[in-house]
């Protein structure tokens, strides 16, 4: 199977188990987690030293957890009873569960199609320091600090965050808004703060916050006692509060598709100080995307750089759901016709009739306005 579909798999997989396991559905969580270790596994067996070890022993990991579920939900119940007991509530110093799961990404940039100058510019400020000590200290570069990445949607940029911290050997710790936004007063900007104490336990750890606006929209003056006129001061007091002593790195990113619905004062420096756009990709990375998903499948003789040609304004989200699509529409073909054709170039004009770009141009227009004014 192709790496990519194999790496989505086992994120889709990972993923649905978490939510699973939240939900107290721990049956559901065991398939799921299983699976997700299945296709880490068979990702692993086509992955090259080290980061086949690395594959599989995060394979493992995966498939330990999904066998011993039962007990990591009896031992919570009896320590949440145990906290309710003892002191009358639940207690504030205690890491929600979704985060302690955090993972250490198996995925590395050159797991991702094209993007060079976003991995270049990533490299700079968040790899080499770690990886050039000696340098980092004689030009005074400072480790850690805020990265956001912004652009359209299906462009990369979730992939792009998981691969810093397989590149650092990281703890990631992704979080989406809902996991943190509580509607009782005070809940939220607990939570947070829980958020940030649990990755500086870590000796290497990554924040990843996607849809970050829904957390940080612009304040407006004259708003009082609303959740985000609390919840933004919190975020930009543990930013501003990042340790950057030697041996111990917090890094925080985040990723939107709405740049221009951040309150400004997270953009400023010393917080999301390094704004990084990730667009649709060019005629060389959609030829990569197309290879990469395309991986051991019986193609006809297709000029795969011609069809790169035709993708552009395309996403790497859309041109993977083409090769998914295309892949789907010959195999039910071969399995009612009994035959197993390879695919043809028709095979993909026949999907692209339907399927069009999903990022609108006036979209584009708005991202490069941003990038030059903000």
């Amino acid at each position: 199977m192709p790496k990519n579909f194999l790496l989505e798999s086992f994120e889709k997989h990972k993923e649905l188990g978490l939510a699973c396991f939240r939900d107290g559905e721990t049956k559901e969580a065991k398939y799921h987690f299983l699976k997700a270790g299945q296709y880490l596994m068979e990702l692993a067996a086509q992955s090259d030293s080290p980061l086949r070890e690395v594959r599989i022993k995060q394979a493992h990991k995966m498939i330990d957890l999904a066998k011993n579920l039962q007990a990591k939900r009896k031992a919570i119940r009896e320590k949440v009873a145990a906290q309710k007991a003892g002191q009358g509530g639940r207690d504030d110093d205690d890491v929600p569960d979704e985060w302690q799961v955090a993972e250490k990404p198996s995925i590395r940039f050159g797991d991702i199609a094209g993007l060079e100058d976003v991995k270049e510019q990533i490299r700079v400020k968040m790899i080499y320091p770690f990886t050039h000590v000696e340098k980092a200290k004689k030009y005074r570069i400072r480790t850690g600090g805020g990265i956001l990445l912004y652009g359209p949607p299906g462009t990369g940029k979730t992939m792009i965050a998981k691969a810093v911290a397989g590149e650092l050997d990281a703890t990631f710790f992704a979080i989406a808004p809902s996991e943190i936004l509580n509607k009782w007063v005070g809940e939220s900007e607990k939570n947070i703060r829980k958020l940030f104490d649990a990755a500086r336990k870590c000796e290497r750890a990554i924040v990843f916050i996607d849809e970050v606006e829904a957390l940080t929209p612009p304040r407006r003056d004259g708003e009082t006692g609303g959740v985000m006129q609390r919840v933004v001061p919190q975020i930009l007091n543990e930013l501003d509060g990042f340790d950057r002593k030697e041996g111990h790195h917090l890094l925080f990113m985040g990723a939107t598709n709405e740049p221009w619905n951040i309150d400004s004062a997270m953009l400023r420096p010393g917080r999301l100080d390094e704004k990084i756009y990730v667009g649709l990709p060019d005629a060389k990375a959609r030829g990569q995307i197309l290879r990469m998903n395309l991986k051991d499948v019986p193609l006809e003789n297709i000029d795969l750089d011609a069809m790169a040609g035709r993708l552009d304004g395309y996403s790497g989200a859309d041109i993977a759901y083409l090769c998914r699509k295309v892949s789907e529409e010959r195999f039910l073909e071969s399995v009612e016709k009994g035959d197993e054709k390879e695919i043809s170039k028709a095979d993909f004009e026949r999907v692209l009739v339907k399927l069009k770009p999903s990022v609108a141009r006036v979209d584009l227009d708005r991202f490069a306005k941003f990038r030059t004014q903000g």
